[in-house]
């Protein structure tokens, strides 16, 4: 049986080896610190789907390397989640439109491993559909 590939994208050491510790029990796990990473280890490795988190060397830099997915033939099938703190550090919600940054889901951290494996499921099972 082939496992799908999941690429987890975060500046923040500690969240990723936790993240992926969840996850390496039902997917191949592939990390990234940041986008210009991320976007290489997409074109290298072609993941099912991305985790994606918003604030890495910059702020934006998650909205950035989501938009250059959906814009590109050739990665505009992977399923893309955000995820993001940005609540608890600046203290307001952030809503997340698709008209403005094109993703799959949206998560906050921090999120229940249950709750993210859950979201992963409906992501694949979209994109099979």
């Amino acid at each position: 049986m082939v496992r799908e590939k999941v690429l987890v994208v975060d500046d923040d050491a500690v969240f990723v080896d936790a993240l992926s510790a969840v996850l390496e029990s039902r997917f191949d796990v592939m990390t990234a610190a940041n986008g210009t990473e991320a976007l290489a280890r997409i074109a290298d490795d072609k993941p099912d789907v991305v985790l994606l988190d918003v604030m890495m060397d910059h702020l934006s830099e998650g909205f950035e390397v989501a938009r250059r997915l959906k814009d590109d033939p050739a990665t505009c099938h992977i399923a893309v989640i955000m995820l993001t703190a940005v609540d608890e550090v600046y203290n307001f919600r952030m809503e997340v439109e698709q008209s403005y940054v094109p993703h799959d889901r949206y998560l906050e951290k921090p999120v229940e491993p249950e709750r993210l494996l859950e979201v992963i499921d409906e992501v694949l099972v979209a994109q099979r559909a």
